[in-house]
């Protein structure tokens, strides 16, 4: 692992004092015509796990952000309504916690889906109920 360190190490002491041949110099200097055309494509799942990995550590506006994104990417995905719903229930926005986790319950069950429904329904009851919205936590549901 040394070797290449030092190999590193002479090229980039040679281009900068331009004893590298102008060949070398041309491909190591900057990305390719062909590189710099090169598209990363982000669908909505990508957003969601941001979205995910943001509210996991409290940072509740970059969940929000992340979400809406998938949101815009596919308005029919009931994981982001959902994350967005509790981000907003812990910034203490009850009513468009509400609003994001009715529409996560409409998604799951139109596309059939019983766990995220009920999911989305513990919340709101969670949500309905007189306690905090911290004390949102992922219910034990049945298998």
């Amino acid at each position: 692992m040394k070797g290449i360190y030092k190999i590193v190490t002479v090229l980039a002491i040679s281009l900068g004092i331009g004893i590298a041949p102008a060949a070398i110099a041309e491909n190591l200097s900057g990305p390719s015509h062909q590189e710099s055309q090169s598209v990363i494509e982000v669908d909505s799942y990508d957003f969601v796990v941001l979205a995910e990995d943001a509210l996991d550590v409290g940072d509740y506006q970059n969940a929000i952000f992340h979400a809406n994104r998938a949101i815009d990417i596919e308005p029919a995905l009931g994981n982001a309504y959902l994350i967005r719903g509790q981000a907003r229930a812990y910034q203490g926005e009850i009513q468009a916690a509400i609003a994001d986790l009715e529409q996560a319950a409409q998604v799951y069950r139109q596309n059939n889906n019983q766990l995220g429904y009920r999911l989305a329904l513990e919340y709101l009851k969670d949500l309905n109920a007189p306690t905090s919205p911290q004390a949102l936590t992922l219910p034990n549901l049945p298998e």
